[in-house]
């Protein structure tokens, strides 16, 4: 929290660069997830795995109590290689399945490239350039798109 508020203002990060990346080699990383939640549930699969799609680890196993217990399948991690502001092509796959993600990727808590991550595949793309910072990424849609990242 302290880390976020106070080393991440521009006037901060060019007065004391060299502590800010220190301070940030401390931080956790974060990583990419997938979580399945089961739609219909019954009693009779106790212990069992309820998740059935074929293209996931993920699991989601009903419990004596009648509660589900998730395990998420980790689609994106990686020593200084985080991924955060996960972005799809909202216009034509929200709700859908979909197969590309676009997140911004830190090095120990620095925005420094952006990522394009395939979520059946776990291939990515990145794009860095030295010394730039870029921003959550946002998909623009190529007007005459035919495929889902072109854009």
């Amino acid at each position: 929290f302290e880390f976020v508020y106070n080393y991440l203002y521009l006037a901060n990060l060019r007065a004391n660069w060299d502590e800010v990346k220190q301070q940030a080699e401390k931080a956790p990383q974060p990583e990419a997830r997938r979580y399945v939640l089961p739609l219909t549930i019954d009693k009779a699969d106790t212990g069992k795995n309820l998740v059935t799609l074929p293209y996931t680890t993920a699991t989601a196993t009903l419990r004596s109590d009648e509660t589900i217990w998730l395990e998420p399948e980790v689609i994106f991690s990686g020593p200084r290689h985080a991924f955060e502001f996960p972005q799809i092509n909202y216009k034509k796959y929200s709700g859908k399945p979909y197969t590309y993600t676009y997140g911004l990727g830190l090095n120990h808590f620095v925005p420094d490239r952006l990522c394009k991550l395939n979520v059946k595949t776990k291939e990515t793309w990145v794009w860095q350039e030295l010394d730039s910072y870029p921003s959550e990424p946002i998909f623009v849609s190529h007007p005459d798109a035919l495929e889902e990242d072109d854009g």
